[in-house]
């Protein structure tokens, strides 16, 4: 796992060597309506067009948030999620390439009057060249990153 510097200052203390995967976010391969291979989590959420960028639909549609604890069990169930993401990638689609991330929002940001709350957001994409999100991208906000 990758922790961008925010990321390490906030989570560096944690272990995620005794963090086990966890089961129920399935990936599935699909193909859109015109024969192109993508690859999504059962719930995900996709507006796919022909000449749409498959990695940047994947990035959009498979969303999963965390926001339920505190920030040590979020930051487990993240990251057994992450786990059980990069397992399945190398089982079932051992030929292909992928980002695997999560990032973390304070809820700093958030226009409400009410206590922020955190939360993280996990995606993935395939790695695809010359589409999607830069696997090297910069953040200001705490990310974790795998690439599979």
């Amino acid at each position: 796992m990758i922790f961008n510097e925010s990321a390490q200052k906030l989570f560096g203390e944690l272990n995620t060597d005794g963090i086990s995967p966890i089961s129920g976010y399935d990936i599935e391969r699909k193909k859109d309506q015109f024969g192109r291979v993508y690859y999504s989590v059962p719930r995900g959420c996709f507006r796919i067009k022909e000449d749409s960028d498959l990695s940047w639909d994947e990035w959009d549609g498979n969303e999963v948030y965390v926001s339920d604890g505190d920030l040590t069990v979020m930051f487990e169930k993240t990251v057994g999620i992450m786990k059980s993401w990069m397992t399945q990638m190398k089982e079932k689609f051992p030929d292909e390439h992928f980002v695997v991330f999560a990032s973390y929002d304070d809820g700093s940001q958030m226009a409400l009057e009410l206590k922020p709350v955190g939360s993280f957001t996990l995606r993935f994409w395939k790695i695809r060249e010359g589409q999607g999100l830069d696997e090297n991208a910069d953040f200001d906000q705490p990310v974790i990153r795998m690439i599979v």
